[in-house]
Protein backbone atom coordinates (compact mmCIF):
# COMPACT_ATOMS: atom_id res chain seq x y z
CA UNK A 1 0.00 0.00 0.00
CA UNK A 2 1.43 3.11 -0.49
CA UNK A 3 2.09 5.99 1.53
CA UNK A 4 0.33 8.84 1.83
CA UNK A 5 1.96 11.93 2.42
CA UNK A 6 1.79 14.39 4.83
CA UNK A 7 0.17 17.39 4.21
CA UNK A 8 -0.07 20.98 6.26
CA UNK A 9 -3.04 23.24 5.51
CA UNK A 10 -2.08 26.80 5.74
CA UNK A 11 -4.67 29.47 5.48
CA UNK A 12 -3.83 33.59 4.27
CA UNK A 13 -5.41 36.54 3.50
CA UNK A 14 -2.84 38.02 0.46
CA UNK A 15 -5.78 38.11 -1.90
CA UNK A 16 -5.76 41.18 -3.83
CA UNK A 17 -5.06 41.61 -7.20
CA UNK A 18 -2.17 44.11 -6.47
CA UNK A 19 -0.75 41.97 -3.10
CA UNK A 20 1.95 39.98 -4.68
CA UNK A 21 2.89 38.97 -1.45
CA UNK A 22 0.71 35.92 -2.76
CA UNK A 23 3.74 34.56 -4.68
CA UNK A 24 6.37 34.31 -2.42
CA UNK A 25 4.34 32.68 0.14
CA UNK A 26 3.50 29.69 -2.38
CA UNK A 27 6.59 30.05 -3.82
CA UNK A 28 8.16 29.29 -0.73
CA UNK A 29 5.02 26.60 0.11
CA UNK A 30 6.71 25.11 -3.02
CA UNK A 31 9.71 25.18 -2.37
CA UNK A 32 9.51 23.19 1.42
CA UNK A 33 7.02 20.93 -0.30
CA UNK A 34 10.31 20.05 -2.66
CA UNK A 35 12.92 20.23 -0.46
CA UNK A 36 11.15 18.17 2.85
CA UNK A 37 8.96 16.06 1.42
CA UNK A 38 5.50 17.38 3.42
CA UNK A 39 2.80 18.86 1.42
CA UNK A 40 2.26 22.37 2.67
CA UNK A 41 -0.97 24.09 0.72
CA UNK A 42 -1.58 27.36 0.90
CA UNK A 43 -5.88 28.47 0.85
CA UNK A 44 -6.27 31.94 0.47
CA UNK A 45 -9.36 33.92 1.35
CA UNK A 46 -10.29 37.82 1.86
CA UNK A 47 -9.83 38.82 5.68
CA UNK A 48 -13.80 38.79 6.32
CA UNK A 49 -14.04 35.29 5.18
CA UNK A 50 -10.56 34.59 7.13
CA UNK A 51 -12.00 36.11 10.38
CA UNK A 52 -15.26 34.28 10.59
CA UNK A 53 -13.58 31.06 9.52
CA UNK A 54 -11.25 31.62 12.87
CA UNK A 55 -13.79 32.93 14.90
CA UNK A 56 -15.96 29.08 14.27
CA UNK A 57 -13.35 26.94 15.21
CA UNK A 58 -14.80 26.76 18.59
CA UNK A 59 -17.54 25.56 17.24
CA UNK A 60 -16.31 23.34 14.15
CA UNK A 61 -13.24 22.14 15.24
CA UNK A 62 -12.49 22.32 11.98
CA UNK A 63 -9.46 24.54 10.77
CA UNK A 64 -5.84 24.66 9.48
CA UNK A 65 -2.58 23.67 10.76
CA UNK A 66 -1.12 26.93 10.23
CA UNK A 67 -3.05 30.50 9.33
CA UNK A 68 -0.53 33.82 8.46
CA UNK A 69 -2.48 36.50 9.85
CA UNK A 70 -1.80 40.46 10.60
CA UNK A 71 -0.59 40.24 14.68
CA UNK A 72 -4.16 41.17 16.18
CA UNK A 73 -5.73 38.32 15.18
CA UNK A 74 -3.71 36.35 17.54
CA UNK A 75 -6.16 37.78 19.94
CA UNK A 76 -8.55 35.24 18.71
CA UNK A 77 -7.14 32.56 21.68
CA UNK A 78 -10.49 30.94 22.39
CA UNK A 79 -12.55 30.79 19.58
CA UNK A 80 -9.48 29.78 16.90
CA UNK A 81 -8.31 27.27 19.59
CA UNK A 82 -4.81 28.39 19.27
CA UNK A 83 -1.71 26.41 20.55
CA UNK A 84 0.51 28.46 22.71
CA UNK A 85 3.75 28.78 21.03
CA UNK A 86 6.94 27.99 22.69
CA UNK A 87 8.86 31.21 21.24
CA UNK A 88 12.34 30.28 22.90
CA UNK A 89 12.39 27.99 19.50
CA UNK A 90 13.02 31.05 17.73
CA UNK A 91 14.82 33.46 19.32
CA UNK A 92 17.98 32.80 17.36
CA UNK A 93 15.90 34.41 14.72
CA UNK A 94 13.92 37.13 16.06
CA UNK A 95 14.19 39.73 18.99
CA UNK A 96 12.36 40.17 21.86
CA UNK A 97 10.25 42.97 20.34
CA UNK A 98 9.22 41.35 17.46
CA UNK A 99 8.17 38.63 19.63
CA UNK A 100 6.41 40.19 21.46
CA UNK A 101 3.82 41.78 18.44
CA UNK A 102 1.99 38.74 18.57
CA UNK A 103 1.65 37.80 21.95
CA UNK A 104 -1.49 38.26 24.55
CA UNK A 105 -0.94 38.37 28.48
CA UNK A 106 2.63 37.39 27.88
CA UNK A 107 1.79 34.53 26.29
CA UNK A 108 3.40 33.46 22.31
CA UNK A 109 0.21 32.99 20.10
CA UNK A 110 2.15 33.49 16.94
CA UNK A 111 5.13 33.79 15.20
CA UNK A 112 6.26 36.91 13.25
CA UNK A 113 7.13 36.27 9.67
CA UNK A 114 6.97 40.18 8.33
CA UNK A 115 6.66 43.72 10.20
CA UNK A 116 5.14 46.98 9.15
CA UNK A 117 1.70 46.87 7.85
CA UNK A 118 1.90 50.45 8.26
CA UNK A 119 0.15 53.14 6.05
CA UNK A 120 1.98 55.45 4.37
CA UNK A 121 1.38 58.28 1.51
CA UNK A 122 1.88 57.23 -1.63
CA UNK A 123 2.00 60.19 -4.53
CA UNK A 124 2.63 61.42 -8.07
CA UNK A 125 5.39 63.18 -8.19
CA UNK A 126 3.98 64.34 -11.61
CA UNK A 127 1.18 66.01 -9.85
CA UNK A 128 3.28 67.17 -6.63
CA UNK A 129 5.87 68.32 -7.42
CA UNK A 130 7.53 67.72 -3.12
CA UNK A 131 5.90 65.61 -0.68
CA UNK A 132 2.30 66.67 0.08
CA UNK A 133 2.96 66.42 4.24
CA UNK A 134 0.33 68.26 5.24
CA UNK A 135 -3.35 68.26 4.29
CA UNK A 136 -3.40 72.32 3.13
CA UNK A 137 -1.53 70.65 -0.09
CA UNK A 138 -4.61 68.72 -0.91
CA UNK A 139 -6.88 72.08 -0.05
CA UNK A 140 -4.61 74.12 -1.99
CA UNK A 141 -4.42 72.31 -4.78
CA UNK A 142 -7.83 71.24 -4.90
CA UNK A 143 -8.89 74.08 -7.56
CA UNK A 144 -6.15 73.35 -10.25
CA UNK A 145 -6.47 69.70 -9.81
CA UNK A 146 -10.32 69.19 -10.29
CA UNK A 147 -9.86 71.33 -13.50
CA UNK A 148 -7.99 68.47 -14.73
CA UNK A 149 -10.27 65.82 -13.58
CA UNK A 150 -7.68 64.95 -10.51
CA UNK A 151 -8.84 64.25 -7.17
CA UNK A 152 -6.51 65.68 -4.81
CA UNK A 153 -6.05 62.54 -2.55
CA UNK A 154 -7.63 59.21 -1.86
CA UNK A 155 -8.34 56.33 1.32
CA UNK A 156 -10.15 53.46 1.54
CA UNK A 157 -12.89 55.28 4.18
CA UNK A 158 -15.11 52.21 4.19
CA UNK A 159 -12.44 50.40 6.21
CA UNK A 160 -11.39 50.96 10.13
CA UNK A 161 -7.79 51.05 9.77
CA UNK A 162 -8.01 53.69 6.94
CA UNK A 163 -9.36 55.89 8.94
CA UNK A 164 -6.75 55.66 12.25
CA UNK A 165 -4.88 58.35 10.62
CA UNK A 166 -8.05 60.87 10.66
CA UNK A 167 -8.71 59.88 14.22
CA UNK A 168 -4.94 60.32 15.36
CA UNK A 169 -5.01 64.16 13.82
CA UNK A 170 -7.56 64.74 16.59
CA UNK A 171 -6.27 63.08 19.06
CA UNK A 172 -8.31 59.87 19.29
CA UNK A 173 -6.61 56.20 19.79
CA UNK A 174 -9.43 53.41 20.08
CA UNK A 175 -8.58 52.08 22.95
CA UNK A 176 -8.05 53.58 26.70
CA UNK A 177 -7.50 51.88 29.63
CA UNK A 178 -7.74 48.58 28.29
CA UNK A 179 -11.43 49.31 26.68
CA UNK A 180 -12.81 50.16 23.48
CA UNK A 181 -12.63 53.95 23.45
CA UNK A 182 -14.49 55.23 20.21
CA UNK A 183 -17.75 56.67 20.99
CA UNK A 184 -15.69 60.46 21.79
CA UNK A 185 -15.37 63.86 20.72
CA UNK A 186 -12.25 63.18 18.51
CA UNK A 187 -13.74 60.39 16.89
CA UNK A 188 -16.76 62.86 16.01
CA UNK A 189 -14.30 65.57 14.74
CA UNK A 190 -12.49 62.84 12.47
CA UNK A 191 -16.04 62.03 11.06
CA UNK A 192 -17.04 65.29 10.42
CA UNK A 193 -13.65 65.98 8.72
CA UNK A 194 -13.85 63.32 6.14
CA UNK A 195 -17.39 64.09 5.40
CA UNK A 196 -16.62 67.53 4.83
CA UNK A 197 -13.69 66.52 2.16
CA UNK A 198 -15.30 64.21 0.31
CA UNK A 199 -18.36 66.42 0.32
CA UNK A 200 -15.73 69.19 -1.42
CA UNK A 201 -14.43 66.91 -3.73
CA UNK A 202 -10.88 67.09 -2.52
CA UNK A 203 -10.87 63.73 -0.56
CA UNK A 204 -12.37 60.34 -2.12
CA UNK A 205 -12.96 56.82 -0.63
CA UNK A 206 -12.58 54.27 -3.00
CA UNK A 207 -12.24 50.44 -2.42
CA UNK A 208 -8.21 49.94 -0.79
CA UNK A 209 -7.26 47.12 -3.46
CA UNK A 210 -9.51 48.23 -6.64
CA UNK A 211 -10.42 50.98 -7.76
CA UNK A 212 -7.97 53.24 -5.19
CA UNK A 213 -5.25 51.73 -6.71
CA UNK A 214 -6.25 51.56 -10.48
CA UNK A 215 -7.10 55.24 -10.08
CA UNK A 216 -4.26 56.44 -8.37
CA UNK A 217 -2.29 54.35 -11.19
CA UNK A 218 -3.86 55.90 -14.05
CA UNK A 219 -3.34 59.51 -12.42
CA UNK A 220 -7.01 60.27 -11.83
CA UNK A 221 -5.84 60.91 -7.81
CA UNK A 222 -2.84 62.57 -6.69
CA UNK A 223 -2.00 60.99 -3.34
CA UNK A 224 -3.19 57.98 -1.44
CA UNK A 225 -3.55 56.42 1.87
CA UNK A 226 -2.72 52.85 1.60
CA UNK A 227 -0.10 50.21 3.21
CA UNK A 228 3.25 49.45 2.75
CA UNK A 229 1.97 46.02 1.52
CA UNK A 230 0.79 47.70 -1.55
CA UNK A 231 4.22 49.16 -2.82
CA UNK A 232 5.73 46.51 -4.58
CA UNK A 233 2.36 46.60 -7.24
CA UNK A 234 2.88 50.40 -7.11
CA UNK A 235 6.71 50.09 -7.71
CA UNK A 236 5.43 48.02 -11.07
CA UNK A 237 3.10 50.28 -12.13
CA UNK A 238 4.37 53.37 -11.97
CA UNK A 239 7.82 52.93 -12.14
CA UNK A 240 9.21 57.41 -11.77
CA UNK A 241 5.82 58.45 -11.38
CA UNK A 242 5.37 57.09 -7.62
CA UNK A 243 7.27 58.72 -4.73
CA UNK A 244 6.50 58.12 -1.12
CA UNK A 245 5.92 60.58 2.74
CA UNK A 246 4.50 60.44 6.54
CA UNK A 247 1.17 60.73 6.71
CA UNK A 248 -0.24 64.45 6.37
CA UNK A 249 -0.35 67.05 9.25
CA UNK A 250 -3.80 67.78 9.65
CA UNK A 251 -5.01 71.22 11.36
CA UNK A 252 -1.40 71.41 12.75
CA UNK A 253 -1.67 67.89 14.07
CA UNK A 254 0.41 64.79 13.15
CA UNK A 255 -1.55 61.42 11.88
CA UNK A 256 -0.54 58.20 12.90
CA UNK A 257 -0.93 54.75 11.06
CA UNK A 258 -1.00 51.39 13.17
CA UNK A 259 1.83 48.88 12.67
CA UNK A 260 2.13 45.17 13.56
CA UNK A 261 3.89 42.34 12.15
CA UNK A 262 2.42 39.57 9.98
CA UNK A 263 2.94 35.75 11.14
CA UNK A 264 2.20 32.14 11.94
CA UNK A 265 -0.70 30.96 14.38
CA UNK A 266 -1.69 27.76 15.05
CA UNK A 267 -5.28 27.10 15.02
CA UNK A 268 -7.57 23.81 16.45
CA UNK A 269 -4.81 22.51 18.58
CA UNK A 270 -2.53 22.24 15.68
CA UNK A 271 0.71 21.68 17.83
CA UNK A 272 -0.45 19.31 19.79
CA UNK A 273 -1.15 16.97 16.73
CA UNK A 274 1.14 14.39 15.40
CA UNK A 275 1.85 17.65 12.39
CA UNK A 276 3.74 19.32 15.02
CA UNK A 277 7.18 18.74 14.55
CA UNK A 278 6.45 19.69 10.96
CA UNK A 279 4.54 22.62 11.38
CA UNK A 280 7.27 24.09 13.15
CA UNK A 281 9.83 22.84 11.06
CA UNK A 282 8.25 24.55 8.60
CA UNK A 283 8.18 27.86 10.69
CA UNK A 284 11.59 27.69 11.18
CA UNK A 285 11.85 27.65 7.32
CA UNK A 286 10.08 30.61 7.31
CA UNK A 287 12.42 32.50 9.52
CA UNK A 288 15.24 31.37 7.57
CA UNK A 289 17.67 33.85 5.82
CA UNK A 290 16.72 32.52 2.68
CA UNK A 291 13.11 33.25 2.78
CA UNK A 292 13.27 35.90 4.92
CA UNK A 293 15.24 37.51 1.56
CA UNK A 294 12.80 35.73 -0.95
CA UNK A 295 10.06 38.25 0.78
CA UNK A 296 12.34 41.31 0.40
CA UNK A 297 14.07 40.54 -3.08
CA UNK A 298 10.47 39.24 -4.56
CA UNK A 299 7.78 41.57 -3.36
CA UNK A 300 9.48 44.27 -1.47
CA UNK A 301 7.94 43.87 2.15
CA UNK A 302 9.82 44.38 5.44
CA UNK A 303 11.09 40.92 7.26
CA UNK A 304 10.88 39.73 10.67
CA UNK A 305 14.32 38.79 11.05
CA UNK A 306 16.55 41.78 12.06
CA UNK A 307 19.78 40.78 9.84
CA UNK A 308 17.58 40.51 6.69
CA UNK A 309 15.58 43.88 7.64
CA UNK A 310 19.18 45.60 7.74
CA UNK A 311 20.59 44.58 4.70
CA UNK A 312 17.52 45.57 3.02
CA UNK A 313 17.60 49.25 5.03
CA UNK A 314 21.17 49.25 3.70
CA UNK A 315 20.61 48.83 -0.12
CA UNK A 316 17.09 49.82 -0.40
CA UNK A 317 15.90 52.66 -2.78
CA UNK A 318 14.53 55.80 -1.63
CA UNK A 319 11.13 54.91 -1.47
CA UNK A 320 11.41 51.92 0.23
CA UNK A 321 13.85 53.27 2.68
CA UNK A 322 11.22 55.47 3.76
CA UNK A 323 8.71 53.33 4.07
CA UNK A 324 11.32 51.57 6.50
CA UNK A 325 11.30 54.65 8.69
CA UNK A 326 8.05 55.26 8.54
CA UNK A 327 7.80 52.62 10.47
CA UNK A 328 9.23 54.18 13.55
CA UNK A 329 6.54 56.42 13.15
CA UNK A 330 3.56 54.31 13.86
CA UNK A 331 2.01 53.07 17.14
CA UNK A 332 1.94 49.42 17.31
CA UNK A 333 -1.45 47.51 16.95
CA UNK A 334 -3.79 47.30 19.94
CA UNK A 335 -3.90 42.87 20.07
CA UNK A 336 -7.11 43.23 22.70
CA UNK A 337 -9.65 40.37 21.95
CA UNK A 338 -12.32 42.70 22.16
CA UNK A 339 -10.26 44.68 19.37
CA UNK A 340 -12.67 42.43 16.46
CA UNK A 341 -15.49 44.19 17.73
CA UNK A 342 -13.85 47.54 17.42
CA UNK A 343 -13.30 47.06 14.16
CA UNK A 344 -16.82 45.87 13.27
CA UNK A 345 -18.22 49.19 15.10
CA UNK A 346 -16.12 51.58 12.91
CA UNK A 347 -16.83 49.74 9.76
CA UNK A 348 -20.38 50.00 10.65
CA UNK A 349 -20.35 53.72 11.46
CA UNK A 350 -18.16 54.77 7.92
CA UNK A 351 -20.84 52.54 6.08
CA UNK A 352 -23.08 54.70 7.60
CA UNK A 353 -21.31 57.80 7.59
CA UNK A 354 -21.91 58.60 3.13
CA UNK A 355 -25.48 57.74 3.69
CA UNK A 356 -26.26 60.60 6.04
CA UNK A 357 -24.32 62.42 8.10
CA UNK A 358 -20.82 62.30 11.05
CA UNK A 359 -23.78 62.40 14.05
CA UNK A 360 -25.49 59.19 12.76
CA UNK A 361 -22.29 57.87 11.68
CA UNK A 362 -20.88 58.17 15.70
CA UNK A 363 -24.89 57.00 16.88
CA UNK A 364 -24.12 53.66 14.95
CA UNK A 365 -20.70 53.11 15.89
CA UNK A 366 -22.12 53.61 19.56
CA UNK A 367 -24.84 50.83 18.91
CA UNK A 368 -22.51 48.48 17.50
CA UNK A 369 -20.23 48.72 20.36
CA UNK A 370 -22.25 48.48 23.14
CA UNK A 371 -23.98 45.46 21.96
CA UNK A 372 -20.54 44.04 20.78
CA UNK A 373 -19.28 45.20 24.71
CA UNK A 374 -22.45 44.08 26.21
CA UNK A 375 -21.77 40.09 24.91
CA UNK A 376 -18.06 40.19 25.23
CA UNK A 377 -18.16 41.13 28.76
CA UNK A 378 -20.63 38.85 29.73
Amino acid sequence: MEKKNKEIVLWHEFDGPGDTSIEVLEGICKLYTERFGVQITPQVMNITELTARLNQIKDTHQGPHLAMVPADMSSYVENGLYSEVPGWLFDDALTEGALSTMQLDGVQYGIPVLRGNHLVVYYNPEIYASAPTTWEVFEEAAERLSAQGIIPFGADLQQGYWFIPFLTAFGGWPVQDGKPNIVTPEMKRALEFIHDKMDQGVLVSLDGSTGLLEQFIDGKIGAIICGEWIYNHLDKQMNNRLAVCQLPVIEGQQSLSMSSSIGLIYPNHSLTSEEREDILSFTHFMLSDECQTMWTLGVQRIPAQEEVLNRLAASATPNKQMIISLLEHARPMPTYPFMIHVWEALNAGLTELPLSNPEQALKKIEQTIQAFWGAYKS
